[in-house]
């Protein structure tokens, strides 16, 4: 019988082409491979070996070679083109922060003045966002920039941590716990005098400077 008619019934059961006389597809092409190799009389054993790795290259090595590498080329493409995306979001977020944070500079400001001008009714204070330049620091644009840009918006943003920490300390003091200090009034105007001096001589000047920044 024919060594080209297969199986049916054992590559439904094993999913691998079975021929009759029990071999699978890729040991009949070996052979053929083989025979093709022997079919020149006149050649060397050399020629013969070489046409048959030639040959046994193009059938098994080389289609799957070049599918690979353009699923490899795929594959980094996509990670590229993710990895921008990222970094243009990153971009975008922390310029809207600084937008952001200047005008809570400014509610801040307003806040403080009202609290130590004895404002009776306590608020809780606007609070800086930092989150968009912890991002932005993690996917290493940050040491992308200028020095003295990177010191001044690691300066801001220390200050903007500061800011944050003495407006949750005042609150605390005005109708926390610590409220029933015997001192607590006093330590309280000490931190809004503190949060409005940083906001207004530090944090506002650096915003401003970093207006005309490309970030």
């Amino acid at each position: 019988m024919s060594e080209e008619v297969v199986d049916d019934a054992a590559r439904k059961t094993t999913g691998v082409p079975i021929h009759l006389d029990g071999r699978t597809g890729f040991e009949v092409h070996l052979s053929f491979i083989a025979k093709s190799a022997h079919s020149h009389p006149l050649a060397t054993p050399y020629d013969q070996f070489l046409q048959l790795v030639g040959d046994f290259l193009q059938l098994y090595v080389i289609p799957y070679v070049i599918v690979l590498a353009i699923a490899f080329l795929s594959v980094a493409f996509a990670f590229n083109l993710n990895e921008r995306n990222q970094k243009y979001k990153a971009r975008r977020a922390l310029a809207l922060e600084l937008r952001t944070n200047a005008k809570v500079t400014t509610a801040i400001v307003t806040y403080a003045d009202s609290q130590l001008s004895g404002e009776a009714s306590v608020q809780p204070m606007p609070r800086y966002e930092i989150d968009a330049f912890e991002d932005y620091k993690k996917l290493g644009l940050l040491r992308r920039l200028q020095p003295k840009i990177i010191d001044e918006l690691e300066s801001l943003y220390l200050s903007k941590l500061s800011v944050n920490e003495a407006g949750r300390r005042q609150e605390e003091l005005a109708f926390g716990p610590a409220a029933a200090f015997p001192n607590a009034r006093t330590l309280r105007l000490e931190n809004l005098t503190y949060l409005r001096d940083t906001a207004h001589n530090m944090i506002e000047p650096y915003l401003d400077r970093l207006k005309a920044t490309q970030i």
